[in-house]
């Protein structure tokens, strides 16, 4: 390892989730698991750590930050549905889980996270360690893969990956892995017909078998 990064390297131990926490809370910028890729974590509210965020990316200024929470029924204080029945029967089946959901967003979405759009992209992760990480913090978290964007295609960035494209300018990088998925998370779109934006791991056949359940519900696209 780069002798530069050794005091970024966090073990996944209690005072360093109240390190990181600490970090993310004051507007840091800090390296995290999810349930597939290592991500950048930081507090949604907080417009210099997306602007952070984006710059050390090089991610495009317009492209929006998908939500994170801990308790899979909290996408009610975010999101709305004309369907919530639908939206339920998948958050019950998949969360937490590598499912990511596009909703309306409620106006208690930060703005700069959404780029002033009018959907939120949102998801409740299993991942052991980000979930411990989540217990010091009052708030849900954005991330986003922690590459240069378009310099990890068809892999899943890890801490090899992380440490090289992005290290030097995050605060902290918290050790922990991708839940044996293999991909980056399925992207549903709900604001209408059902639509699979990006598929991951959970396949469209899964998510069709809960849609079934619902014979009102046009099938997923």
């Amino acid at each position: 390892m780069n002798t530069n990064f050794k005091n970024k390297v966090l073990r996944p131990t209690k005072d360093n989730f109240k390190l990181a926490a600490k970090c993310i809370e004051d507007g840091g910028v800090i390296v995290a698991p999810s349930d597939t890729n290592l991500a950048l974590t930081l507090n949604p509210w907080n417009t210099k750590a997306i602007e952070r965020a984006f710059s050390i990316k090089n991610r495009p200024a317009n492209s929006p930050l998908t939500l994170f929470f801990t308790n899979p029924n909290d996408w009610k204080k975010y999101a709305s549905s004309e369907n919530e029945k639908l939206v339920q029967l998948l958050v019950d089946k998949f969360w937490p889980g590598p499912l990511n959901f596009i909703l309306k967003k409620k106006n208690t979405v930060p703005e700069r996270m959404v780029c002033g759009g009018d959907t939120i992209a949102m998801s409740c992760l299993s991942n052991p360690v980000w979930r411990e990480l989540m217990e010091e913090l009052s708030i849900p978290v954005t991330m986003t893969s922690a590459n240069l964007s378009g310099q990890a295609e068809g892999i899943l960035v890890d801490l090899h990956v992380a440490l090289q494209q992005v290290g030097e300018h995050v605060d902290y990088i918290l050790q922990g892995e991708a839940q044996g998925t293999t991909k980056s998370s399925t992207i549903i779109d709900l604001t209408g017909t059902p639509q699979i934006t990006r598929l991951g791991d959970i396949s469209a056949e899964q998510i069709q078998e809960v849609i079934d359940i619902l014979p009102e519900v046009t099938p997923v696209k």
